[in-house]
């Protein structure tokens, strides 16, 4: 039996039997919304559906002991909807239908007029019902996230680990608080994300102590391409925005240096070319120290990888965005769509890399992620030891020590040939 060490060889064991096995850790999903997940599995999926398929699942769900309708995964490919829609059903219940980016949402009148958006309502289009990013948090607080957080988790969990996860990093702090988490590690190990709206929401949370036990925190510079809301270098191919930046830059900067400071590790959501530029700037101007992550970084310019190869950065990215985004990024994107994805180059160019799936964007599925990614002519070897010790550098889990207990078994040797393993946990 061959075991996977942490400098990705494998080395042989003596056993029993003997068998020509390879033998891993648990693999790792180091981007997702654990919850959100749950939620995903647990309600009706708005993903790939029309406005008549929407509707009747709408009415369905008002007929059930729910004080709010929140549903997820619509998309302007599938379907047209706006606040009209919405309030035809003539209910006093708040409707709250989120794009599958996560980051645009549509709401009901009823639930519009009863939120304060503050600072927030230069993302609220009241006239179409439409909300945006940090106003989104706001709705949150007010009628929650989830509607079972409790029988989101377990759904999440077992799913994950039917399909040969054990450790994910997962960010749930939308209207909830971090004594609402239900995390138990004995089966699914999770590393937290904090995910902060501002500089003085960061403070807050220090203050009563969320970073004691949960050393790193999450920022969402900017939205997605199906949203129009990345922040791009030049406009969209099909509508006249570049996109929104939903951070003040000195604030940023402020929030950098401060997880510099305390030794707390930074997530920044990332997808325009744009956005990027601003956190190349910043990194430029105090170089930290810290290894910090850009989550998604799902366009590229080559100075930009250029820039990248100095600091000490990791890109986490999702090969299933390049299947998923097809039937958008050209309408999008036109001739820019050849600097999306550029996984191959990032390999080219040795800049850390964690592999996710951003679920519930995406269902998680590392072997198909390998497939993708091997096809574009990346090592299964480098593949494979991204999704298992790479992670190691951030959570601090130790896999080697892990593996006495819990792991993957391959019949074939997965450096070679991605093959479905059999789960020992």
């Amino acid at each position: 039996m061959k075991k996977l060490r942490r400098n990705g060889d494998f080395y042989t064991i003596n056993t029993k039997h003997n068998f020509n096995y390879f033998v891993t850790p648990l693999a790792t999903d180091t981007h997702l919304h654990l919850l959100g997940f749950g939620e995903k599995l647990n309600n009706p999926d708005l993903e790939h559906k029309d406005n008549e398929n929407i509707k009747k699942i709408i009415e369905e769900e008002l007929l059930k002991d729910k004080k709010d309708i929140v549903l997820r995964g619509w998309s302007e490919q599938d379907c047209d909807l706006n606040k009209d829609i919405l309030d035809d059903f003539k209910t006093e219940k708040n409707i709250l239908l989120i794009r599958r980016c996560g980051h645009v949402a549509i709401a009901n009148t009823n639930l519009l007029e009863n939120l304060d958006f503050e600072e927030s309502e230069k993302y609220v289009n009241r006239s179409n019902g439409y909300i945006y990013e940090k106003a989104l948090e706001k709705i949150y607080e007010k009628i929650g996230y989830f509607t079972d957080i409790n029988g989101a988790y377990e759904e999440a969990k077992n799913y994950l680990i039917s399909k040969g996860y054990g450790f994910v990093h997962s960010e749930d702090i939308h209207g909830i608080t971090v004594d609402d988490l239900p995390y138990d590690d004995e089966y699914l190990k999770v590393y937290e994300k904090i995910a902060v709206n501002s500089y003085d929401e960061l403070l807050k949370y220090y203050e009563r102590g969320y970073f004691k036990k949960y050393k790193a925190v999450k920022v969402y510079l900017d939205g997605s391409f199906g949203g129009w809301t990345a922040y791009m270098r030049e406009v969209y191919k099909d509508r006249n925005t570049k996109g929104k930046f939903v951070w003040n830059k000195e604030e940023l900067m402020k929030v950098l240096l401060f997880c510099e400071d305390k030794k707390l590790h930074l997530a920044m959501h990332a997808i325009g070319d744009a956005s990027i530029d601003i956190i190349l700037e910043i990194f430029e101007k105090i170089n930290p120290i810290g290894l910090h992550r850009i989550i998604h970084s799902a366009i590229l310019h080559d100075e930009q990888i250029k820039k990248l190869e100095k600091y000490n950065i990791i890109l986490d990215m999702q090969p299933e965005f390049i299947n998923s985004d097809k039937p958008i990024l050209e309408k999008r994107l036109g001739l820019r769509t050849e600097k999306a994805y550029r996984f191959l180059d990032i390999y080219k160019s040795n800049i850390p890399l964690f592999l996710s799936s951003d679920a519930p964007v995406e269902i998680p599925d590392w072997i198909r992620d390998l497939k993708t990614l091997s096809d574009m002519g990346i090592p299964l070897k480098y593949l494979l030891h991204k999704v298992t010790y790479a992670p190691e550098v951030i959570d601090k889990i130790d896999r080697e020590k892990d593996m006495h207990d819990r792991y993957l078994i391959f019949k074939d040797n997965p450096h070679e040939k991605i093959t479905i393993p059999e789960i020992h946990i």
